[in-house]
């Protein structure tokens, strides 16, 4: 399967589109995992959102309503025990940090992403196919984020660490609350630590993941324990954090 070359970005005119031998389509930014359905290959990254943060600003205007409701909440990164100031003014802007993940949204942020997302990728469809596409992102349902997860089976044996002690997931050492098991003091880039049998990355770790749930979100992230971020735990949340972050399903029709 053919991996995109921008990672997570996926959503414009911009993105080739993969295609299997059979000539079916593969969303961009996705791997299949059932005949209709598939899976964001990482975490929505800060470039994808700024892609969608620059493209409603160009249509609507700097000072919109419309594109003012796509800033992410940079200052998540003051919240008690985040003490990293320089990422207030760095995290999403700063081409160092393109390819972390998106962190500081609201749900609600994140539906009208899906919901863009969704009207660009089947614009671009009919630009350059000529067909309409039976074509939605969103998010998972909690069945559908645990069976993307598969349950950390290669994840959490030897307590999230391989043979050689390397950390498998980005989430706070439980013997050391002042570190982090992937020597990270923030998240990670979105390819990084172990995929999954899906080809998916960060399902567990890095960054926390909303499901379609309203206040629930899964897997974990850089500021949870190992025993958070498994894929039973329901992790609530009430406003964007530093540690919170969404990756996107899609469902094609036939």
């Amino acid at each position: 399967m053919m991996r995109n070359l921008i990672p997570a970005l996926a959503i414009g005119a911009c993105m080739s589109f993969a295609v299997q031998k059979d000539k079916k389509l593969i969303p961009p930014g996705t791997v299949q995992i059932s005949e209709t359905f598939f899976a964001d290959e990482t975490e929505v990254s800060n470039m994808a959102w700024m892609e969608y943060e620059s493209w409603t600003k160009t249509k609507f205007g700097a000072n919109s309503a419309e594109h003012l409701s796509t800033l992410p909440d940079t200052l998540v990164w003051r919240e008690k025990n985040a003490t990293n100031e320089p990422y207030v003014q760095h995290y999403y802007r700063h081409a160092a940090y393109r390819n972390y993940p998106v962190v500081g949204i609201s749900y609600e942020q994140a539906v009208a992403f899906c919901k863009w997302r969704t009207e660009r990728v089947k614009e671009s469809l009919m630009l350059s196919r000529k067909k309409e596409y039976s074509i939605t992102y969103r998010l998972p349902t909690k069945e559908e984020w645990e069976l993307l997860s598969n349950n950390g089976t290669n994840i959490f044996p030897g307590n999230g660490k391989n043979e050689k002690g390397i950390s498998k997931l980005n989430c706070m050492n439980p013997n050391d609350t002042a570190s982090y098991a992937g020597a990270n003091d923030i998240t990670a880039p979105v390819y990084s630590y172990w995929q999954n049998r899906f080809g998916l990355f960060n399902t567990f770790g890095n960054v926390s993941e909303m499901v379609s749930e309203k206040g629930i979100s899964k897997g974990g992230s850089w500021r949870h324990d190992l025993e958070s971020c498994r894929a039973g735990k329901n992790i609530a949340y009430s406003k964007p954090e530093a540690w919170l972050g969404l990756r996107c399903v899609c469902v094609t029709g036939s």
